[in-house]
């Protein structure tokens, strides 16, 4: 009985500190992945910023987010999108998402080429026509608009085209379309002449939020290791006590 006594009172005398070291421990971890997390943000906004050349689109090239690359095809000026709810200088609009074959029967490209305002009723706008002939686009490797949480279908169940699309990924753009598309999208260069709004930038948060992040882990974990060293000082004093 004595014998159960001990061990259960050496466990309650070890669990509080084990613990708190424990929380300690993964604070830290946390913390360091927080900044982890900011200098993959910094990486990807000077790969943004560099003025680095086009690479030529190849079948089966490793890409990277905002890499600046070229290819050569047609688009598919008939089957285009239109992604809603995109605001630009508080007012709202559309990207215009628009398929570009440029390898035979290989997986389109989607090129997203740019914004253009919504009307005020709501009505579609009518986009410039493209010419189906061979031609060269120049962009970046990006991604479609993201959201939390979309309710109701991306897509618009319509016979017409351009397509409304509320917040889609690429699986359904490639559902509708009945074809399969590359895993990114191209943002074109803004110097593209057209009547479309192109001012890309980097769709996620700057590192300042995770160095913050960082910084309340970093603190959480000061704070752990302080109160374990506080009351490992007072349970000393009542044992010599």
């Amino acid at each position: 009985m004595n014998a159960n006594n001990d061990v259960e009172g050496i466990f309650w005398w070890l669990a509080p500190p084990v613990a708190a070291a424990l929380l300690a421990i993964l604070f830290v971890s946390l913390g360091f992945w927080q900044l982890d997390r900011a200098a993959e943000k910094v990486s990807m906004q000077r790969l943004f910023d560099a003025d680095a050349n086009h690479v030529p689109l190849t079948e089966g090239m490793a890409t990277q987010e905002y890499q600046r690359i070229t290819a050569r095809g047609r688009f598919l000026p008939d089957r285009q999108f239109l992604i809603d709810n995109m605001i630009l200088d508080g007012r709202p609009g559309y990207f215009v998402i628009t398929p570009f074959e440029h390898a035979g029967n290989k997986p389109l490209l989607a090129v997203n080429r740019g914004w253009i305002a919504a009307a005020p009723d709501r009505t579609l706008p009518a986009l410039v026509p493209l010419a189906a002939q061979e031609t060269e686009v120049r962009g970046r490797v990006g991604r479609l608009p993201r959201v939390g949480i979309r309710s109701g279908e991306a897509i618009a169940d319509s016979a017409g085209w351009p397509r409304l699309a509320t917040y889609p990924d690429l699986a359904d753009l490639s559902r509708v379309l009945g074809r399969d598309l590359l895993p990114f999208v191209l943002l074109l260069d803004p110097d593209d002449a057209d009547t479309l709004i192109r001012r890309w930038q980097p769709q996620d948060r700057g590192p300042a939020m995770h160095y913050g992040y960082a910084f309340q882990w970093f603190a959480l974990a000061a704070a752990t290791a302080g109160i374990l060293i506080w009351q490992s000082r007072k349970r000393h004093r009542h044992d010599r006590a």
